[in-house]
């Protein structure tokens, strides 16, 4: 039996070896795969950030830049990059066998809704608003006509779709891009002549593209940067930054209001001169507090046509009213969303606006910040407070924010120089191209004129009247992988 017994016990161990060995036989194996999968993915999903990364570098270079890349090899796999970009005015068509898809182009500026489905990765599709050449491609490996299902795409982001591919993985990164806005500023000038000095509050993002004098003890609350440095002068020499200052920074002060006048004419409010003989166009506005909007309109010398009330949202529903070769004047209480642009058209003596008396918002942001009553003010030239019995000796308040592309904002020669000390009370932001003061001062000491009350509207850091003017810079609102 001890014979019989070692040989069952050897018999035994024998199998149970050969079963663990098995087992780690194929533990080994599903670690070798597991690791080599992840090894897949990693490399691939690499590969993905950076083709992102070099598209996002290409659009902050070239706003317009739409190209893609077409299957470029990289690090040992390769990737595609698919860009919707509704600022391209240049269609680009593709070519095989090519870094960059392109070679011949063609103007156009309709674009074609585009559902993008990545491939072995269905549920990730992403719309996408592409030149009509590139649409037979994009059909051609299974993409389909029209917005995704639930996933409807706003316009005016760029879209940068990424995928890496590794082997037979394939990982896909998704960019929303979107123009910097002009409101994000509570203060935006091209030069600074008037210097910030002690006294001087100055609340909510401060960028000057120049060089930033201080004169003694200013405070800025938001973050303050210019494009050539700071120099302080004045006694103490200590501007107060509390969130901090940042030099090299460029931002230059451009805009074209012809995207303003297209939305207009497609959805908005487009005043001009109906005798077609190009004279100029005077608006006056004034917002009832219902949501109704009192307007009423001079051409050349003219009289002024009979005022007409309507809802804001019937005379406007996109939000942006344009007077064409014109001036604009302004008050009330809006109870809505607007912006208001006065544009010039070659001729000097428009392209103003003019605030005629109190201009504010039914719900006050600074007492209710879940207000949606928002205001923008776009002037190609000039914003004035007018001289008036509603302004002159009276404190005023504006609520908007307020672009001034080639002249300054401030009070009429008049106003500053009438011998009364009132607040100009503003809630949200001033940009302009230069500073106007605001009031006569004896020393340090303002005595006639308007003191400068500002607070900048917070909710314009994530929202902004409608099309209000973007920066030439792009920033991500979105990074999805």
């Amino acid at each position: 039996m001890g014979g019989k017994g070692a040989i069952l016990l050897v018999l035994a161990f024998s199998t149970l070896f050969l079963m663990f060995g098995h087992r780690y036989n194929w533990l080994s194996t599903d670690s070798i795969d597991n690791f080599s999968k992840y090894y897949s993915v990693t490399k691939a999903h690499n590969i993905a950030v950076s083709a992102a990364n070099m598209a996002a570098s290409e659009v902050f270079m070239n706003k317009s830049w739409d190209a893609g890349y077409d299957n470029v090899s990289f690090d040992g796999g390769s990737y595609t990059v698919y860009v919707s970009n509704p600022t391209a005015s240049t269609v680009t068509a593709v070519a095989s066998n090519s870094k960059k898809k392109g070679g011949s182009s063609s103007s156009s500026s309709s674009k074609v809704a585009v559902c993008h489905i990545p491939p072995g990765n269905p549920a990730a599709r992403k719309t996408l608003y592409l030149p009509a050449s590139a649409v037979p491609a994009h059909i051609a490996h299974g993409d389909y006509l029209g917005e995704c299902d639930s996933e409807p795409t706003t316009d005016d982001l760029v879209t940068i779709v990424a995928e890496g591919t590794f082997g037979d993985t394939t990982i896909t990164v998704y960019v929303d891009l979107r123009g910097s806005n002009f409101a994000k500023f509570g203060n935006f000038y091209k030069t600074v002549t008037a210097y910030p000095a002690t006294g001087d509050t100055f609340h909510g993002p401060f960028h000057v593209n120049d060089k930033l004098v201080t004169d003694g003890k200013p405070v800025f609350w938001g973050k303050v940067t210019a494009k050539n440095g700071l120099t302080k002068q004045g006694s103490p020499k200590k501007p107060e930054f509390n969130g901090g200052f940042e030099t090299g920074i460029d931002i230059p002060l451009e805009f074209d209001t012809t995207g303003m006048r297209a939305a207009a004419s497609i959805n908005g409010k487009v005043f001009k001169d109906t005798t077609n003989t190009n004279k100029l166009t005077n608006v006056s506005f004034n917002f009832l507090d219902d949501g109704r909007v009192t307007y009423s309109q001079q051409i050349g010398t003219g009289a002024w046509s009979a005022p007409v009330t309507v809802p804001l949202t019937s005379l406007a529903p996109g939000g942006v009213i344009y007077v064409e070769r014109g001036n604009v004047f302004v008050k009330g209480t809006i109870s809505g969303r607007a912006t208001i642009v006065a544009s010039k058209l070659g001729n000097s003596s428009c392209g103003n606006i003019y605030q005629t008396d109190d201009l504010k918002y039914k719900v006050d942001p600074k007492i209710n910040s879940a207000s949606t009553d928002m205001l923008g003010l776009v002037a190609e030239e000039n914003i004035r407070l007018q001289y008036n019995t509603d302004t002159r000796g009276h404190d005023i308040i504006t609520m908007a924010s307020m672009f001034a592309l080639n002249g300054d904002i401030g009070p009429e020669t008049s106003l500053i120089d009438y011998p009364t000390l009132n607040r100009w009370i503003i809630t949200g932001g001033l940009i302009a191209d230069g500073i106007r003061v605001t009031a006569r001062y004896s020393g340090s000491n303002p005595y006639k004129g308007y003191k400068f009350v500002h607070h900048f509207d917070d909710r314009f850091m994530t929202s902004v009247p409608p099309y209000f003017p973007h920066t030439k810079n792009f920033e991500v609102v979105s990074w999805y992988e």
